[in-house]
């Protein structure tokens, strides 16, 4: 399959008419679009800022939203401090919840140019993105599923793992400036795969997915994609607070991997018009909803609230392990020195810019053709494994959320990780030559 590609388009801009008429088209086959100016084309960019400060001033205080307002979101936590962090993300759900069914009617007639019904998500998803540094603070508190790519960094996952639509299209839409390091990552090497997920809904450890597309956005710019495509959050490893506001919908009725999905009722049916017999249609629909919703609610007894995957996800798993790099065989010598381990491999095994494991705990790259390094195997982060992460200007690059770590120190743009373990590899007297990172 060829890899999907990335678009950038504009609305302002007319030559662009015929790209814009095939778009949904071309989200559903993989292809990323990044809308410029979405937000302000559809007349929506001052509304949803200020939906987001009236949360703030909601839960804060109008002194807080002033502030913010002043400085830009991505001041958002040098204003907001952590306790407050769960009642603004509160209160602006609420807020922006209700100028969703406003703001996917404009999407879709103004970026999809679709006349048929649709569906949306009931709640669109608010992401105060706060830099890792801050967050770590609480680790306990937000490091759980409820907070995933919300507050703290979402692992690869595809949204059916969490009983989304397998037809459902994310709108990732920047209210504060997006900058690599602190957005979002899609894997286009398996784009039209299921990969496999632990019970807990996390990427297994084994899966190999290639580098991921990385991106960055001005306010009110839209990054558009099928929520098939593996994607994550990058790490925080910034200065500033990403704040983000997503919707999911689907330009036809909602299909799902399980047909008990707990979201099943989480789809509103919308017309994109505003006439006398969309609107009565569009009432009786979402009146019978509404019911069988209740209805549904009293015979689960929401004990399906909790499901991430079923048994009808897992028989559907693709597994990619089968092109995670392979280990290079080393020896080691029985006579300890001290100051340095010996370690014996054939670094022709490398190609340049490679990646292998040579061990449990180890991992060779060769940076260039001068230079082979040997660092530590796994991620201090979450502990992904890094020789499936790739190499970028002297560091490799984490799988997982994208943090990058210098080959020079081992260290990480995240202060309060840990550093890695690095080693210089000597070819002429076949050691590694002890320095490690302090």
């Amino acid at each position: 399959m060829q890899h999907p590609t990335v678009t950038n388009i504009s609305l302002h801009d007319h030559a662009e008419s015929m790209l814009q008429e095939k778009i949904s088209e071309r989200v559903l086959s993989g292809e990323v679009i990044i809308v410029r100016q979405s937000l302000q084309a559809i007349g929506y960019f001052e509304s949803l800022q200020e939906a987001s400060l009236n949360g703030i001033r909601r839960a804060t205080g109008q002194e807080k939203a002033a502030k913010i307002k002043n400085k830009g979101f991505e001041a958002f936590h040098e204003v907001i401090n952590l306790d407050e962090l769960p009642s603004v993300t509160h209160h602006t759900y609420e807020v922006v919840r209700s100028l969703a069914p406003k703001i996917a009617k404009k999407l879709i007639k103004k970026v999809f140019q679709q006349e048929k019904a649709f569906y949306f998500e009931e709640y669109p998803n608010v992401r105060f993105h706060v830099p890792y540094d801050i967050v770590v603070q609480r680790k306990d508190e937000f490091n759980t599923f409820a907070w995933n790519g919300k507050v703290t960094a979402h692992g690869p996952h595809h949204d059916s793992w969490y009983q989304c639509p397998t037809n459902s299209i994310n709108i990732w839409i920047a209210i504060g400036k997006v900058k690599i390091g602190n957005g979002l990552n899609i894997y286009p090497q398996v784009y039209g795969k299921l990969l496999p997920c632990t019970k807990d809904g996390k990427i297994q450890r084994d899966q190999y997915f290639g580098s991921a597309l990385n991106f960055e956005l001005e306010p009110g710019d839209a990054l558009i994609f099928h929520g098939e495509h593996l994607h994550s959050s990058e790490i925080n490893s910034t200065d500033a607070t990403r704040h983000v506001i997503s919707l999911r919908m689907t330009l036809d009725k909602p299909k799902f991997l399980n047909p008990h999905s707990p979201y099943k009722y989480d789809y509103i049916y919308s017309q994109p018009n505003d006439g006398f017999w969309e609107e009565f249609t569009q009432f009786v629909v979402r009146k019978f909803h509404n019911i069988s919703k209740k209805i549904n609610s009293i015979i689960a007894q929401e004990k399906n609230q909790n499901y991430i995957i079923s048994p009808e996800i897992i028989s559907k798993f693709d597994d990619t392990s089968m092109a995670f790099p392979q280990e290079i065989s080393v020896k080691t010598s029985s006579r300890k020195l001290v100051g340095d381990t010996k370690l014996i491999l054939d670094s022709k095994e490398l190609k340049l810019g490679e990646i292998r494991p040579i061990s449990q705990k180890l991992c060779a790259a060769k940076i260039n053709e001068r230079r082979v390094v040997v660092f530590d195997r796994y991620c201090p982060h979450e502990g992904a494994d890094l020789a499936a992460g790739y190499l970028r200007n002297d560091c490799v690059v984490c799988p997982w959320h994208n943090l990058p770590i210098n080959l020079q120190s081992g260290a990480s743009p995240c202060q309060s990780l840990q550093k890695i373990s690095v080693f210089d590899y000597q070819e002429e007297s076949q050691k590694i030559k002890g320095s490690e990172a302090e």
